[in-house]
């Protein structure tokens, strides 16, 4: 059976946006994937070493809003072939650098065209899918599995070659996508309105919208602030806390060196793909459910799980940080579907730019804030601060919820 050619422009879109929010977060990991080699390479400690991490998770962050403005007048397709060919040749060339300041300034220029990504894929996906929840939950499964992999893929390229051709190997990845991407045919076209009956909404309708809008910001900000830090320290706190297969593997190999990393990166990989199982369940039931009250719900479930990974270690930290995984990345989803239904389809991929100016922009001070709370108490420690995070974005969501119910109430 021949496929409708709108169906056949919905795969292509799914298929080249999967594989932006893929590489996007795989570069994303990839430097704390490979801290404790570098730390060993460079003769720098484990904080210095991610501190290396901050201009480009600045850029990814502050590079949002002007990208969403950007890919709503260029062409989100156009935005997304930027996006590949720029970052990934940005990451080849910091893989040849040897000046730490050139290093730091190339992997800046990664952050800076991966801000392209994360407004342009959501904004495609929402004027140019149908089952918008659905194709977030698939696109968020595609994230988890570049979180996944890079830690195992990284470590393993190290292993093979080094951290450098790591780097370099990786970036050709993208290049690659990027090619394919300009070859096909993509056509940016809308195949749907998001709220038919609401497409004359009066002045007090907007400005609830907008009210309900600054409320969620809030809870991104929060939400990345918590994101950013788990994503740093899991890679080392799994390799200090959960070696036991180091042992294992270093009796199938004389080659001792980065076996350690190579053990831990399985079991960061296994929590991952708990997360990208998250992502694919909160997207189906985003388009089946309340979204406010099944964002609180994967919030609040997280809470606990982020104090007992303070406390745990050996395989129980391993299907700990999974369950948090599993919760966390299933309110990605939620939370993409919640920003289009507060925001009108023209200015789409700039109310996506403004959310991730919050969660990576914001977010990229939590180099500095692990930093601090190792050295001031532990790196378990970052873990008890991620709880407090979380009650607090869930006392949000409930403002968020109790904000929506008083409005519907007035109105009626």
């Amino acid at each position: 059976m021949i496929k409708p050619k709108s169906a056949k422009n919905e795969t292509k879109i799914l298929i080249f946006t999967s594989l932006a929010h893929f590489l996007f977060h795989y570069y994303e990991l990839l430097l704390p994937a490979l801290a404790i080699p570098m730390m060993l390479s460079l003769k720098l400690d484990l904080p210095s070493v991610l501190k290396l991490s901050f201009l480009m998770y600045l850029l990814t962050g502050i590079g949002s809003l002007p990208a969403g403005y950007l890919s709503d007048r260029l062409g989100k397709k156009n935005s997304i072939i930027i996006f590949f060919l720029g970052s990934s040749v940005s990451l080849i060339l910091a893989s040849f650098m040897h000046e730490r300041t050139a290093f730091v300034l190339l992997f800046g220029m990664v952050g800076l065209f991966s801000s392209i990504c994360h407004p342009a894929v959501m904004g495609l996906i929402s004027v140019g899918v149908k089952n918008i929840g659905t194709a977030l939950g698939i696109n968020g499964v595609s994230g988890a599995i570049g979180l996944t992999s890079a830690p195992f893929i990284g470590a393993l390229l190290n292993w093979i070659g080094g951290w450098r051709f790591a780097f370099a190997a990786s970036g050709i990845i993208g290049l690659t996508a990027g090619i394919m991407m300009i070859i096909s045919r993509v056509e940016e076209k809308k195949v749907r309105e998001l709220a038919p009956a609401k497409s004359r909404k009066t002045a007090k309708a907007k400005n609830n919208n907008i009210k309900q809008f600054i409320i969620l910001c809030v809870i991104m900000t929060f939400g990345g602030l918590a994101y950013r830090a788990n994503s740093l320290v899991l890679p080392s706190y799994i390799e200090l806390n959960a070696n036991f297969l180091s042992g294992l593997l270093g009796s199938f190999s004389s080659k001792l060196s980065g076996i350690n990393t190579v053990a831990s990166s399985v079991f960061v990989s296994i929590a991952y793909i708990f997360g990208m199982a998250g992502a694919l369940i909160g997207g189906r039931l985003a388009d089946r459910f309340e979204l406010k009250r099944l964002y609180l719900t994967f919030y609040f479930a997280a809470f606990p799980i982020s104090l007992l990974m303070a406390v745990a270690s050996g395989f129980p930290l391993v299907m700990l940080a999974a369950l948090y995984l599993f919760f966390t990345l299933g309110t990605q989803p939620i939370e993409n579907s919640l920003v289009a239904k507060y925001t009108p389809e023209k200015w789409r991929s700039t109310a996506y730019g403004i959310k991730f100016i919050l969660v990576f922009g914001i977010s990229s001070v939590a180099v500095y804030v692990v930093g601090w709370i190792k050295a001031a108490y532990s790196l378990a420690s970052v873990y008890n601060a991620i709880g407090i995070v979380m009650i607090g974005i869930s006392s949000l969501i409930i403002l968020l919820i109790t904000t929506a119910r008083k409005e519907t109430e007035q109105k009626s």
